[in-house]
């Protein structure tokens, strides 16, 4: 990087594609050299130029540059550096509505009897930033079904927003040997059966409460528990089975209110705060959308003839 001092302007060039690839409308080759010239302020560089430094060598310093970045995903905690080699992958779920003229009401349906819509369900890794998987259905389809389980979670880590709360869901993940990380609904009421982090002193035992009762005590400034869930054993059936998994809270002096997250990552390798910290990975897919929708034109979608379902 240095061999061409003259020129090679290493910050400049970072921030150009960082920046430039976030914000720009057009991310050909030629748009990036331009936006470095105006960036470090050089008097010209040729295009052929330009493309020699995408050598392998530097290509390998940006995907360990993002790597770092993805490990350190808060300034104030290192505590996960390394941590996220333990899985296959990252894996972000979610789904965006776009509306759709109301003639397109008969196949595209939505939540309202006069409204048409879609819904894009996707599921970006998180190590390339792409979509591993992504289908379209009417807007009045529910996410959770729409995230098929088996043997393509092994190793990996899911992470959910509420959309695919479901403790079947869960079941079927950590069945095939996943690992998932999931926020709670505030109407969620399970019984604490262990808890699974030690308090010095006299602190009263959380085992045999309710969760409601937990969270208005707002004594502990972390919970980690492990609780009862009750589902269908199979969707449809009237049958229910019951599951164990882990429940972690970190209390929000701001907003005076815990933060809670369903998991079956183990406590031995991962606390309450790495739980959190994981979770906010999830940001990334909310930017991948809004960059759908405000460079691509995914929300200004022409349904003049009818579209394919899937993609």
């Amino acid at each position: 990087m240095i061999e061409r001092e003259r020129k090679f302007d290493f910050v400049a060039l970072f921030y150009t594609l960082s920046f430039g690839f976030a914000a720009g409308s057009d991310r050909s080759l030629q748009a990036f050299l331009e936006r470095y010239v105006e960036m470090a302020d050089c008097d010209s560089l040729s295009y052929p130029s330009f493309y020699e430094w995408f050598s392998p060598a530097f290509v390998a310093v940006l995907r360990e540059i993002l790597d770092d970045a993805i490990e350190d995903l808060d300034p104030g905690r290192n505590d996960l550096r390394g941590r996220l080699e333990h899985f296959r992958d990252v894996l972000i779920v979610d789904a965006t509505f776009i509306s759709l003229y109301q003639d397109a009401k008969d196949v595209y349906r939505a939540t309202g009897d006069d409204q048409a819509g879609l819904k894009v369900h996707l599921t970006e890794s998180l190590s390339t930033g792409l979509p591993t998987r992504f289908r379209t259905t009417d807007g009045a389809t529910h996410e959770r079904g729409q995230l098929p389980t088996g043997e393509w979670v092994a190793d990996a880590l899911i992470l959910f927003d509420l959309g695919f709360y479901d403790f079947w869901l869960f079941d079927r993940i950590d069945a095939n040997d996943g690992w998932f990380v999931s926020r709670v609904k505030s109407n969620a009421n399970p019984k604490v059966v262990d808890e699974l982090r030690t308090w010095r002193g006299n602190s009263i035992s959380l085992e045999g409460k309710s969760l409601k009762a937990v969270l208005d005590d707002r004594q502990r400034q972390e919970i980690d528990v492990l609780v009862e869930l009750e589902f269908d054993r199979k969707r449809g059936s009237s049958a229910t089975a019951t599951r164990q998994f882990r429940l972690v809270g970190l209390l929000n002096e701001d907003e005076d209110e815990y933060h809670l997250y369903f998991t079956n990552l183990p406590r031995s390798e991962y606390s309450a705060p790495d739980i959190a910290q994981l979770y906010r990975a999830r940001w990334e897919v909310e930017l991948l959308f809004k960059e759908l929708k405000s460079q691509f034109g995914l929300d200004e979608i022409n349904t003049t003839k009818p579209l394919s379902r899937h993609w």
